[in-house]
């Protein structure tokens, strides 16, 4: 079920979604305020997507243009590997599937986080059980999964004897000190050349336990060490959208424990969706940056159900 498109001139946009966030802000924002602009935009759902690896750009539909911009928003194997054969024609991305995979491996991240002089947590790799047997390890430990996701699977033990018994489902463990603090996290938001800081909870309590928070934060001013990280995560990970997690550490200094690529924004004042809309439509040439004159109604190619009114 698709809304057809009748354009032939301007850019096109085609979001390429995995299911899980098709009705999420992000990239229903972005996505409505592109089509506000004129441009031909269509969301694609990975998971519902059959490509043509000789020729992918057939999922970007008729009407695409000759520049089209594709805008992956989720990391699952289905739109990584679309995203591939994507690139592989020459269409152009906002993120290649090799960035996004580098923020997705929490080992990677880590490694570059550290290699590149970033702070951030020490960090130690091993089963739990063979983990509990290092005198160095600072407590209470964090254990995240390899590849995280959205804070799931996350634990926290105060000892030696809790790691040892924990039963972890995979054979390693990503583990790292975790800094309690005041149950609060700072969240940096970044899009090209825009700067965002949200203050908000947890989500994890003091004793590992999930919080369930949803709630958007506060948004703070950004300082000049957030706005530092900001610009050297960038520089590390190659990111264009994309968010960090940050925890104070006893000395008050920020540290950074993740970086996601494309968030969801929440919590910052103004029109946010127009800027995303214009870092979008930044990776075209110049020449075809230009929108149509009058709006258009976005294209949504699979799981129509899930996108509410």
């Amino acid at each position: 079920m698709a809304t057809s498109l009748t354009a032939t001139v301007g850019p096109s946009v085609t979001m390429l979604v995995e299911g899980r966030y098709v009705s999420q802000a992000e990239p229903r924002g972005v996505t409505a305020a592109l089509a506000r602009r004129g441009v031909r935009v269509r969301t694609v759902v990975a998971e519902d997507a059959v490509a043509d690896v000789a020729d992918p750009t057939t999922i970007l539909g008729r009407d695409a243009g000759p520049h089209p911009v594709v805008c992956p928003r989720g990391r699952s194997l289905a739109l990584l590997a679309t995203l591939r054969a994507l690139e592989a024609q020459g269409v152009h991305v906002i993120h290649r599937a090799a960035t996004i995979d580098t923020v997705v491996d929490k080992v990677g991240m880590s490694a570059r986080l550290t290699e590149a002089g970033v702070p951030t947590p020490r960090t130690w790799l091993g089963h739990p059980s063979r983990l509990s047997r290092r005198p160095d390890l600072a407590y209470p430990l964090l254990l995240k999964p390899v590849r995280g996701d959205n804070s799931r699977g996350i634990a926290v033990v105060d000892d030696a004897a809790q790691l040892r018994g924990l039963q972890w489902p995979e054979q390693v463990a990503l583990a790292q000190p975790f800094h309690r603090g005041d149950a609060h996290d700072l969240k940096v938001y970044v899009a090209g050349p825009h700067v965002w800081a949200v203050r908000r909870r947890s989500p994890i309590h003091p004793d590992g336990t999930p919080t369930g928070a949803t709630e958007p934060g506060v948004q703070v001013p950004v300082t000049a060490a957030a706005r530092a990280l900001a610009e050297r995560c960038r520089a590390v990970f190659g990111l264009t959208l994309f968010g960090i997690d940050c925890v104070t550490d006893s000395s008050g200094d920020l540290l950074v424990v993740d970086v996601n690529e494309f968030p969801n924004y929440r919590g910052i004042s103004g029109d946010v969706d127009e800027m995303l809309a214009e870092v979008v439509l930044g990776v075209l040439p110049a020449e075809v940056q230009q929108a149509g004159a009058e709006p258009f109604e976005a294209e949504l190619v699979g799981l129509p159900e899930q996108v509410p009114a």
